[in-house]
């Protein structure tokens, strides 16, 4: 089991879920937009930073008080031998003010980053939390020798005092008989060295959002145009767009990022390593060991993913060749996956409405969610609109308690963007439902099971646009895009997991990570998933440059396990069986208390049966059947 981190390293660990861009599977629109123009209406679109502090001197303010704050860790030097001090340790460290108060501070740096990562006010409050992080580090470094001095007999009794009822899953790792924590010696060491770490990802960021210069584009009017992230979907979901124009823009799109191919790599393999170096400083013999113990996990999960995504790659393909019949295509290429068999045609929807039809679909939880969800929808703590240098994609993010959830979009109107709103709000539910059920300890759930609030929320916003299609057209519409939202989210993403996976091992087994060996491997897995079904283009290889979510270890294969587990809880909750709907509502408001494994079975889940995985591909095979049948009608 891997050590406990003190303070801000382990209590302000961010709960963010990463929704990454991507284009609008199966969407037709009647107009072409390069942009979308923000609109005010009955919901708020705009974060109210000012809500958690008024200035950056405030910010300071508390930044100095919690510094101050560190010298009460000399007095428990040498006393840690006893339930009482113990326990009056924990709540100092982890469960009073001074952990509240750097949990308001890592959230306004943090927020503030996400809105402009090029801002150097919010870059510099990171930097000094960094620099807090270390010096907690320090200043606790002699806890874990003094507390695995004492025999694991004595830790079993300490323990059993009833001052720690409640806390037993978060106190397990001291009842681990396995362990070995690092000396007082070995943890300064290890902090001292913390400087630097983690900027792989940092660098990323600035050079994808900021610096990474976009490719230009002809359009067909003739003008030359930066093909920016919008107008490159805007390009390939526009059926005005002819296939020629398509093509050229998914070439040079994928351009931007073969020209810097090697600085990608570079960046993959440095990420790599540092997660590496830090399994081993921890005991572990891999990084993924390391990565699956941070949520108490099995790593036969990640093997049994693997080997159903394999099992399900035919009805996968299936699919593929269905979609490019349905459009009349002879050979299939990646953009042709954003053009919808449906002649349904959809206008945006305005983000009030969007709001409101999740509402609506969501209204089968019953009055209590939806008004969970209304409340944090209406907080001021949702930023809407995308605007120069904001964060990509969406995510959701609870660090204090003290706040509702805060969540990022970057909405354009599309029916994608309406199902992240579904998406991100179950993950900001869940948090909400955590925090008011769970202690301090529990009430931040890990991303593993925050996986299924979000996906479940998405099949089900589905499972209410087919119910209530008008007609086939518009029902093939929307099928399209529950069957690409499972099938991005399954075996694209275990597509990117092997991938992961792939890289770590090659960094373990002490070799470099190259750009044109990635490439290799990016193209043997689009070949293996997709087969003859798309065919793809040179610059293709190097799509791997594009993922943010490479530089989260062994992050995405969460995303396929999740959505396995949500299409088993939908299936139960759409079918109207008894019981289903407070099951699952009871396993949000029990947080991260359990093991995973144990807090899905409350929702009917079994992680480590192969039957939960089959029960997925029977889902998506349903849904490729339903497809087939009107594809076949048209």
């Amino acid at each position: 089991m891997k050590r406990r981190l003190k303070g801000i390293a382990a209590t302000l660990a961010l709960i963010i879920s990463v929704t990454a861009c991507a284009s609008p599977f199966g969407t037709t629109y009647d107009s072409p937009s390069a942009s979308y123009t923000e609109e005010k209406g009955r919901y708020p679109v705009k974060w109210n930073l000012e809500k958690i502090y008024a200035s950056e001197a405030e910010w300071q303010a508390d930044y100095d008080k919690v510094m101050a704050m560190f010298d009460e860790y000399d007095k428990y030097r040498g006393k840690l031998d006893n339930a009482k001090t113990i326990r009056e340790y924990f709540d100092y460290a982890y469960f009073t003010d001074m952990t509240k108060i750097q949990q308001k501070l890592m959230m306004y740096a943090s927020l503030g980053n996400s809105l402009d990562a090029t801002d150097p006010v919010y870059k510099n409050l990171l930097a000094k939390l960094d620099t807090m992080t270390r010096e907690e580090t320090q200043k606790s470094a002699f806890v874990d020798d003094e507390l695995y001095a004492l025999t694991l007999e004595e830790r079993k009794k300490i323990f059993s005092d009833p001052l720690f009822d409640g806390d037993e899953y978060w106190l397990r790792q001291y009842l681990d008989p396995d362990y070995e924590p690092l000396s007082e010696d070995e943890t300064l060491l290890v902090s001292t060295m913390s400087m630097g770490m983690g900027y792989g990802e940092q660098v990323f960021d600035i050079l994808n959002q900021v610096e990474l210069p976009y490719p230009t584009i002809k359009m067909p009017n003739g003008k030359e145009e930066e093909l920016t992230d919008q107008l490159y979907v805007d390009i390939i979901s526009n059926p005005r767009y002819s296939d020629k124009f398509k093509a050229e823009a998914n070439q040079t799109y994928l351009s931007r990022y073969e020209d810097f191919a090697n600085t990608f790599a570079a960046l993959l393999e440095e990420n790599c390593s540092q997660a590496y170096a830090s399994a081993i400083i921890d005991g572990f013999d891999t990084t993924m060991d390391e990565a699956f113990d941070d949520y108490d996990l099995d790593t036969k999960v990640f093997d049994m993913l693997i080997e159903s995504a394999h099992k399900g790659i035919p009805e996968y393909q299936r699919y593929l060749k269905l979609h490019a019949q349905g459009l009349g295509l002879e050979e299939q290429y990646s953009y042709n996956m954003g053009t919808s068999v449906s002649d349904f045609t959809v206008s945006k929807t305005n983000y009030d409405d969007a709001v409101d039809e999740v509402i609506e679909a969501l209204g089968i939880f019953g009055d209590d969610y939806i008004d969970h969800f209304t409340k944090i929808i209406t907080s001021e703590q949702v930023d809407v609109y995308p605007t120069a240098n904001k964060a990509t994609g969406a995510f959701e993010n609870k660090i204090s308690s003290e706040y509702y959830p805060w969540v990022l979009f970057n909405y354009g109107g599309y029916s994608d963007d309406i199902s992240t709103i579904a998406h991100e709000m179950g993950h900001a539910v869940y948090d909400q439902y955590a925090t008011e059920n769970q202690r301090m300890a529990y009430n931040n759930p890990t991303i593993f099971t925050q996986e299924v609030a979000s996906t479940t929320n998405e099949l089900l916003y589905y499972d209410y646009k087919l119910k209530n299609a008008k007609d086939d057209e518009e029902k093939l519409f929307y099928l399209e895009n529950a069957i690409n939202m499972f099938a991005g989210t399954f075996f694209t993403q275990m597509m990117y997991s092997e991938f992961e996976d792939y890289m770590y091992k090659v960094v373990e087994s002490g070799q470099s990570l190259d750009a044109e060996d990635l490439g290799d491997k990016w193209a043997e897995l689009l070949k293996e998933y997709r087969g003859d079904a798309v065919t793809s283009f040179p610059a293709s290889r190097y799509q791997w440059a594009s993922i943010p979510h490479f530089y989260y270890v062994y992050y995405v294969y969460q995303y396929s396990a999740d959505v396995a587990y949500a299409a088993s809880i939908a299936d139960r909750i759409t079918s109207n069986e008894p019981g289903a709907v407070d099951e699952y509502l009871s396993f949000l408001k029990l947080g991260g208390s359990e093991p995973p494994v144990e807090l899905l079975s409350k929702a009917g889940v079994d992680p480590l049966s192969d039957a939960t995985y089959d029960e997925a591909l029977a889902y998506f095979k349903k849904l490729v059947d339903e497809y087939e049948v009107l594809v076949n009608k048209k």
